[in-house]
């Protein structure tokens, strides 16, 4: 074969396994209907697509971090009702027994009574979420509240700290998760200690001291108030979470949806591009064909 038949055929060559590749390359387009199977399909696609497909990630990981505190914090609201109502029922009780006309065995009753709603309150600080006390701040090893068990230790002595946890509502956005127990059901900072003022009140009613009883009846509201303070707090962080929890998840999907589209193929203009592709594969078929047969013929000659 002379040098310019050879020239020839490895054009041919060449062209036709261009435009096979093309051909094979706008149908597997067509069939898998994504454009972006590699990185070299499409380097600078490609690349945004990781980067969506790491902020994806993160949003979720948020929306799954935000769900799991809107959870424990409705634990927490929980527990704070109970303490709520208990307070509620300890000022009908201390309302009524302040009243002289009731007797000693009457207060000693309403004493029994207070004794349990004190231990409610206790039940109701020492509340866990999966492993964690959740009003101990950042000590999860033990209950926060003593339950008078240990006698070198009083009943209702606070055993965790001050700390407030906080978790992420939107990337690098904080928001509290925790509520400080020791400001609500102590009274840190400012306020009654509520499970002492309840104590004390069960003391006035065992030891029948009707004004001491009446003497209760403000640090009682105060405590009420207190604890509805810290619940009003918490409904804030609630709302919070709910609202991030949704927002992060519609989020993360709209990300993902445009990654995806980064990837696709527009069907009809896949269609278009298979079919040239494969005009292009039988045209360069073609000519390769007819030049082999003229470079035969010449040779022939």
């Amino acid at each position: 074969m002379r040098v310019t038949d050879r020239l020839i055929f490895d054009s041919a060559i060449l062209s036709t396994a261009r435009a096979r590749e093309a051909s094979e390359a706008a149908m597997r387009q067509a069939a898998t209907g994504s454009r972006v199977d590699h990185p070299a399909d499409d380097p600078a696609a490609a690349g945004l697509m990781q980067a969506l497909g790491f902020s994806a990630a993160r949003l979720e990981a948020v929306s799954r971090s935000a769900g799991l505190a809107q959870t424990e914090l409705q634990s927490a609201d929980a527990a704070l009702d109970q303490v709520s109502n208990a307070l509620a029922r300890a000022q009908q009780l201390a309302v009524q027994m302040a009243n002289d006309t009731f007797s000693s065995q009457e207060r000693g009753y309403a004493a029994g009574e207070v004794g349990q709603l004190v231990a409610t309150v206790l039940a109701a600080g020492n509340t866990r979420f999966g492993n964690r006390w959740i009003f101990g701040g950042n000590r999860d090893g033990a209950p926060p509240f003593a339950d008078g068990t240990d006698p070198l230790v009083p009943a209702g002595t606070y055993l965790g700290d001050a700390a407030v946890r906080q978790v992420e509502i939107a990337p690098g956005v904080l928001q509290d998760s925790s509520v400080r127990a020791d400001a609500a059901l102590k009274g840190v900072g400012g306020g009654v200690d509520v499970i002492a003022t309840l104590q004390a009140l069960q003391a006035s009613l065992t030891a029948n001291d009707a004004a001491a009883v009446r003497a209760a009846l403000d640090p009682l509201g105060t405590a009420v108030g207190q604890v509805g303070a810290a619940r009003s707090r918490l409904g804030t962080s609630l709302d919070a979470f709910s609202t991030a929890t949704a927002a992060t998840r519609l989020a993360a999907g709209d990300t993902r949806t445009r990654a995806d589209k980064l990837g696709e193929v527009d069907i009809a203009e896949s269609s278009i591009e298979l079919a040239a592709a494969q005009r292009a594969l039988q045209a360069s078929l073609s000519v390769a064909a007819q030049g082999f047969q003229l470079s035969l013929l010449d040779y022939l000659r």
